[in-house]
This record gives structure tokens, C-alpha cells and sequence, in this order.
């Protein structure tokens, strides 16, 4: 009987331990989760104009934002020889900041195509505070593409249409035809503190028209995560 006793205050004894070893764990570990809080989030189904957004030609600041509907879904756009500015000033506390977003490619881009006379090809490009976070160029036809990669002059060719999530129709030189818009779903995570200052741009070299090629976003989501 006396050992039965001694058995029964051993076994609390561990089973108490354990719970303080898994309690422990669960405090280390849910004090090692970031805390994530969104900054900004737009799919732009709402046709108000988005307020944080501005769009510039090489004029100065367009009069109005640009809302259109594709693919059964409004998307900010079209544009071209633009650049188009998002600025969120109130951001909670954090030091990386993951940036999601849809960019549609509509109709003639060529890649790492360089016409006669040119010294570059059609180059999309993303800043964060001024800073390049993607350079890159994209191709709807046979010539091949930067991307995944970042463009360079010693080229890097990969396939037309590399890493994007699906094709669609064209919107106006390539109406009809099937391949005539590229997706792409980008996603980066960078070290940031403070505002958030974005802008989107097309640097075409090549003299184009608006029907010959032109680019939209959509779904734009900024999470600010706060890593400890």
C-alpha cells in the first residue's frame, strides 16, 4: 500500500512536470510568432477612386486614377508610359514588410527583344522607397523574358510567359487571342520600418501606343510583420 501511494505522488509529480515543460513550449514558441497587421488592401471591386494611389505621365500627376474591368474583374488600368504611386503613412510598428499584388501584361510585350536602332528592351520595374525591388521584363510572344530573374545587359533569357499564373485575352492589338495578356502573382518580403512608399512602372524604350501594349494590377495586399 505504501508503494501504491509512492506510485500515485511519482506519477502526479510527472504529469505535472510535463505540463510545465509544454507549457513552457507554447510560450516560447507563441512568443517567437511575428505579429503581422495589414497596411493596405485593394481589388479595387469598390470603383471608388483608391486615395493612397497616384498616377504620373511624364507630365506630371494624371487627373484621374483609372479603373477598368477585365476578365470579369475591375483591375487599376491600363496604363502606359506610366508610373503609378501607393503611399501609406499610418503603418503599425514592424521591420519587414510583404508585398502581394497581380500584374496583367496586355498585348505586345516582347521580352528581352531589342528592335534596330534601340539600346534596351521593354522593362517593368517595382521601387519601395525609391528603391528597385524588381527590374525585369516580360514577353506575350515568342522572344524570351527576365523574369523570374531581374533584367541584365548580359541577358538573361528565359521562356516567354516564365512563372506566369495563366494567360488571357488580349485587350486591343491582341484582341482574340487567347495568349494576349500574361498573370503574374508577385510577392516579395523585404526588411522596412516606418511609411510605406511603392510605385509601379512601365520604362518603355521603344515608342508604343496604348494599343500595342499596356499593363493593370489588382488585389494589392501590404502585410507589415513585426519579427521579434
Amino acid at each position: 500500500m505504501v508503494y501504491m501511494g509512492f506510485s500515485k505522488i511519482l506519477k502526479k509529480q510527472l504529469n505535472y512536470l510535463l505540463l510545465l515543460i509544454f507549457s513552457m513550449n507554447v510560450f516560447a514558441c507563441s512568443k517567437a510568432i511575428p505579429e503581422r497587421n495589414f497596411a493596405y488592401y485593394n481589388d479595387f471591386e469598390n470603383t471608388d477612386i483608391p486615395t493612397k494611389m497616384k498616377v504620373y505621365d511624364a507630365f506630371g500627376l494624371v487627373d484621374s486614377n483609372k479603373i477598368a474591368r477585365f476578365n470579369n474583374n475591375n483591375v487599376f488600368g491600363r496604363f502606359n508610359s506610366n508610373f503609378v504611386v501607393l503611399k501609406v503613412d499610418s503603418v503599425a510598428p514592424h521591420n519587414v514588410l510583404k508585398i502581394e499584388f497581380d500584374l496583367f501584361l496586355h498585348d505586345n510585350w516582347k521580352g528581352n527583344f531589342i528592335p534596330p536602332g534601340g539600346s534596351l528592351p521593354d522593362i517593368f520595374q517595382v521601387k519601395l522607397d525609391n528603391n528597385p525591388i524588381m527590374i525585369t521584363t516580360f514577353s506575350n510572344d515568342n522572344n524570351p523574358q527576365s523574369f523570374p530573374a531581374n533584367y541584365q545587359p548580359t541577358m538573361i533569357n528565359n521562356p516567354a510567359l516564365s512563372n506566369s499564373w495563366g494567360t488571357m485575352e488580349g485587350v486591343c492589338s491582341k484582341l482574340g487571342q487567347k495568349n494576349g495578356t500574361s498573370w503574374y502573382r508577385l510577392e516579395f518580403f523585404t526588411l522596412h520600418k516606418g511609411p510605406i512608399e511603392m510605385s509601379f512602372q512601365d520604362v518603355l524604350f521603344t515608342a508604343s501606343d496604348f494599343c500595342t501594349k499596356s499593363w493593370s494590377i489588382d488585389n494589392i495586399k501590404l502585410t507589415a510583420i513585426n519579427k521579434q
